[in-house]
């Protein structure tokens, strides 16, 4: 219960940035509760005032002149009530919306800047729940909810008053369920919270499923596993009907016990106000308004016990968005980054150690340095370490010890701009978002000159097949890029990478998946972009990397040998074990 109350104050600091809008709608809720208890004041004074003197003037013709007014005051407390419904309600879905927007946005950003390996355990659909669906329930917390809460609150206060004014002893006698109902609540609250946890994780679960199936729609129908993911789903949609309606039968189960105590109360009530009306020490205009206003004195109990399990179902939720929330990111810029505009290009690796948290694979005093314009190739076998050395450098990962150094300068203590201005990846899987291919060569520089765009284009070797599109580069590529085959795509992407013009460029197995056409066009683009960088590349394909100045050779996270490709062929066994597989002559 602690940690839930830290999370709630955790949760309403969200308010802190509208405090005034929140004011005026706390003064607005106050004004409904005053409002609230005029109809049955009013009543009060119709039965016990209003009426007897108009029936005290027997024979006389009727006066209508008071009727009027007590009809045009009853119109206008309905009409004052209408209007500051409607303000109250605008208030708060204002403020709700806003918080929410801030709360996915720091989620979203927060999820972002998480580790490589937090992505590589989570699943997609997964993090999508978190950030879409339990984020839309704390949604109806912080706005329909609080707004329950407090209305009935004023309410509750304002009817206890006038109750009170009216006849102590019967207030005090009509709040004997009170407890019962806050002790019933709690109790069934707290199985509700377990069920609302339980439904989420299902949903998460059901998001996963769903999407892992839509990604790979091309493998299940070329396998013929519709049936096999239709009953899969199933299985995960059967386990969610099913908390589904124990949601439903243990919400109802409380409500129905919740409303049966709390009419004990005006039931005893009515007993003991009509003898108190038969001794005369009570009038029947006292005792009408001392009913509707008891009724009114449980809607808001009722409606505060409802809260009490809304809440409990929403902390699910609110468990869940933290969960995440609380996750430390990998990797924090420095309070004081450094900028660079223009690296020379200049790498070096001073006794780097790392390992991933899975354990496994793991660097040891990892010694490496490359000259500024350098090309060097990384191979080994698989689990070597070629990748991890590119995610040290990317800074996605930052290493347990030792120094990644760019230009003499700590990769700690650079500035991220820097870092991705600077250094730039070109991955084996080549990504696209679903936007024109325009769009997604100018990624992280929308600035740019359209002339610079076509410059890269052409120094990629994409420039004429895109003007052969019927919309050139105003086409659309798909969700990830579906419509281009993976040559394309990966020029497109390299396209991206040279716009940006960086000291530094990395291709990770840029080429182990195209065809030899699409690879011949690659290289000769590279061959034109690489001219003033530090290039690194891994590959697994040899024959990609023949021309490098140099070639590091790993093995279980250790450099085994480097030099050039015919040096090393004499020297590296393992390197000539590789070269021979794939019948490379250097």
């Amino acid at each position: 219960m602690t940690q839930d109350s830290g999370k709630i104050r955790r949760l309403l600091a969200y308010l802190k940035p509208y405090w005034l809008l929140e004011i005026i709608t706390f003064i607005v809720m106050a004004a409904i509760a005053v409002l609230g208890i005029a109809v049955p004041a009013a009543l009060q004074y119709m039965i016990d005032t209003l009426i007897p003197s108009i029936a005290a003037r027997a024979g006389e013709a009727v006066e209508i002149r008071p009727v009027i007014i007590f009809g045009l005051v009853l119109v206008g407390i309905y009409i004052g009530q209408f209007l500051l419904a409607w303000l109250r309600d605008y208030l708060a879905a204002y403020i709700g919306a806003n918080i929410i927007m801030n709360m996915r946005s720091d989620l979203f950003i927060h999820v972002e800047r998480l580790s490589l390996s937090f992505f590589q355990r989570s699943q997609v659909g997964e993090i999508m729940s978190r950030v879409l669906s339990d984020v839309n329930r704390i949604q109806g917390l912080l706005t329909t909810t609080l707004l329950v809460f407090f209305t009935n609150i004023f309410m509750l206060i304002a009817i206890i008053v006038y109750l009170l004014n009216l006849n102590w002893y019967l207030t005090l006698v009509s709040l004997i369920p009170v407890p019962f109902t806050i002790l019933l609540t709690h109790k069934f609250g707290k199985r509700l919270h377990q069920i609302a946890r339980m439904l989420q994780e299902k949903i998460a679960h059901l998001s996963a499923r769903l999407q892992e199936t839509l990604v790979a729609i091309k493998t299940v129908k070329a396998f013929g596993q519709e049936k096999r993911e239709k009953k899969n789903v199933d299985n995960v949609m059967t386990g969610l009907t099913g908390l589904y309606i124990k949601n439903s039968v243990v919400t109802s189960v409380t409500t129905q016990i919740i409303n049966f105590v709390s009419m004990l109360g005006p039931i005893i009530i009515l007993s003991w106000g009509t003898y108190l009306i038969a001794g005369g020490s009570m009038q029947i205009g006292q005792l009408m308004a001392f009913y509707i206003l008891l009724t009114y004195l449980y809607s808001p109990i009722e409606g505060l016990a409802r809260i009490n399990i809304e809440v409990q179902s929403a902390m699910a939720s609110v468990n869940r968005v933290y969960e995440y929330l609380d996750i430390p990111a990998a990797v924090e810029e420095s309070p004081e980054p450094v900028e660079i505009e223009k690296a020379r290009g200049e790498i070096e690796f001073k006794n780097v150690s790392f390992s991933y948290e899975t354990g496994g694979f793991k660097f040891e005093n990892l010694n490496l340095k490359i000259t500024a314009g350098e090309k060097i190739a990384i191979v080994g076998p698989s689990g070597s370490g070629k990748s991890t050395i590119i995610n040290l450098l990317m800074r996605f990962y930052d290493p347990l010890s030792g120094e990644i150094m760019v230009d003499d300068t700590d990769l700690k203590k650079l500035s991220f701009k820097s870092l991705r201005d600077n250094i730039v990846l070109v991955d084996q899987e080549p990504l696209l978002f679903r936007s024109t291919i325009y769009e997604n060569i100018v990624y992280g520089v929308p600035d740019v000159r359209e002339d610079e765009v076509i410059k890269a284009t052409k120094n990629a070797n994409i420039h004429d097949f895109i003007e052969s599109l019927p919309q050139k580069y105003e086409s659309q590529v798909g969700e990830r890029g579906v419509t281009l085959s993976g040559g394309e795509k990966q020029r497109v992407c390299l396209a991206r990478a040279i716009i940006r013009d960086p000291s530094i460029l990395i291709l990770d197995e840029a080429t182990s998946a195209l065809d030899s056409v699409s690879e011949q066009l690659i290289q000769d683009s590279l061959s034109r972009v690489l001219k003033d960088k530090t290039a690194i590349m891994i590959a697994h394909r040899l024959s990609t990397i023949q021309h490098a100045d140099r070639i590091i050779v790993l093995q279980n996270g250790k450099i085994i040998d480097q030099g050039t490709s015919k040096e090393i062929m004499q020297s590296c066994e393992l390197y000539r074990e590789l070269v021979e597989k794939q019948q490379i002559l250097p």
